[in-house]
């Protein structure tokens, strides 16, 4: 308190506060010299499994496609997806092909005869998703594809980033319920 007083009285006051200002400045700091900064974080999200299957049930019978059985295994690959995308905080990624979705699939032990796959970034809750996904014609062409049989869904959320919040769809037909039929 005494050196305040003795500072204040020879006009060093000013110095002194930007020394004390840059000795707290630098407790923000961690070893190594970095800046406290955000950390990503990723959320799993539960998506209610009921609304989505009977929003994608009900558009289906409009457009005359038979209705589409929940499968949870398709839900752990997109979970999978989600994850992956919101990683990286874009869906511009190879595991986003035929190739990748095949593999991905392959790699959960899940035999399938088709599948398919619908990404969406930044939609706040499965009714937006849903809309994007169905006024987009390649996401709208997987909505009512006549082979798949099976869907599942899955979102993560990111704390930083462009987009926050991250969906995948995935459609298939396994090899249980039989080998397609033309239509």
């Amino acid at each position: 308190m005494i050196e305040i007083a003795r500072a204040k009285r020879r006009g060093l006051w000013p110095g002194m506060f930007i020394l004390l200002a840059l000795v707290l400045m630098s407790c923000g700091a961690l070893p190594g010299g970095s800046e406290l900064e955000d950390k990503t974080i990723l959320t799993d999200q539960t998506v209610d499994k009921s609304q989505m299957l009977s929003m994608i049930n009900t558009y289906r019978q409009q457009n005359g496609r038979p209705p589409l059985r929940h499968d949870p295994e398709l839900d752990s690959v997109s979970q999978d997806m989600a994850r992956h995308i919101a990683e990286r905080d874009s869906m511009d990624t190879w595991a986003h092909s035929a190739f990748g979705l095949s593999q991905r699939l392959d790699k959960a032990g899940y035999a399938n005869y088709a599948g398919a796959e619908n990404l969406g970034a930044g939609y706040a809750d499965l009714n937006a998703a849903f809309q994007g996904w169905q006024g987009s014609e390649g996401h709208n062409k997987n909505l009512l594809n006549p082979y798949v049989t099976r869907v599942g869904i899955a979102r993560t959320n990111r704390n930083t980033g462009k987009w926050r919040n991250f969906w995948v769809m995935t459609l298939s037909r396994p090899n249980e319920d039989g080998r397609p039929t033309a239509r």
